[in-house]
């Protein structure tokens, strides 16, 4: 989430700024680091898709109007859900721990009932995949 916020900020995916930014994560490993940039390179690569998805299930909060942390929250939550094979309640209940634990006080109902929305929406499309 930190790479995202960092690209965010800076609007390109620079990897050298992602790569000093993970250098600083006390007790990640290499496996961990690559792990994490994979992430945030998918996530960045489907962020349009993606706030594309969260303006239409909350047109009164698009992405440009949310704060930086929980848009990408919800950006790597998205990517997460729709690329990995993590069950999606987790992806969601990590989510949700990431809005409580670095962004507003009323951020981690906002990311919950967007990420369920995907969800519900994921299902009835896939067939309750």
């Amino acid at each position: 989430m930190q790479v995202l916020y960092l690209w965010d900020a800076h609007g390109s995916n620079d990897p050298l700024m992602a790569r000093q930014a993970m250098e600083g994560v006390p007790g990640a490993d290499d496996d961990s680091r690559q792990r994490a940039m994979d992430m945030a390179e998918g996530a960045w690569g489907q962020r349009e898709a993606s706030d594309q998805w969260v303006e239409r299930l909350a047109p009164q909060w698009p992405p440009r109007r949310q704060p930086p942390v929980d848009r990408n929250i919800l950006r790597l939550g998205i990517w997460e859900m729709t690329n990995t094979d993590t069950p999606p309640k987790v992806v969601i209940d990590e989510a949700v721990e990431l809005a409580k634990e670095f962004s507003t006080e009323n951020s981690p109902a906002f990311v919950n009932g967007i990420l369920d929305a995907v969800l519900r929406e994921r299902r009835a499309l896939t067939g309750g995949a």
